[in-house]
């Protein structure tokens, strides 16, 4: 179960797998507990948003090719506990860990989102 889902769910009306989606932010905060921001756009239904994630009691991590600039083919955070999370990567940061916890800490929408993928000037 993710604690605040439905902070994600109001903006886009369901969970979504992050597609093409942008790590903007990968952080061990502490031992055992890491932070993802992830910037998204759905552009079937033209909603964007930036979503904070908190992943605690981390262990079994199996990361790889952090780079620069990430982009997520799909994450998904199994429903059994712990929880194992797999970033499949477009490029860039790939892999999985098991964690106890997940949480949505922020869920910004992003309204200056338009259709052809621009920002309102």
């Amino acid at each position: 179960m993710i604690s605040h889902a439905e902070l994600v769910e109001s903006i886009f009306g369901y969970w979504p797998e992050f597609a093409d989606g942008r790590i903007e932010l990968f952080s061990f905060e502490q031992p055992g507990i890491v932070c993802l921001r992830i910037f998204y756009i759905d552009a079937n239904i033209k909603r964007a948003a930036t979503v904070s994630l908190r992943f605690t009691g981390v262990t079994e991590v199996d990361l790889s090719e952090f780079r620069s600039e990430n982009v997520v083919d799909a994450l998904s955070i199994s429903s059994v506990s712990p929880s194992v999370v797999t970033i499949e990567g477009c490029y860039g940061l790939c892999g999985t860990f098991t964690c106890a916890s997940v949480e949505v800490t922020g869920a910004v929408p992003n309204n200056s989102f338009k259709a052809d993928g621009f920002a309102a000037a």
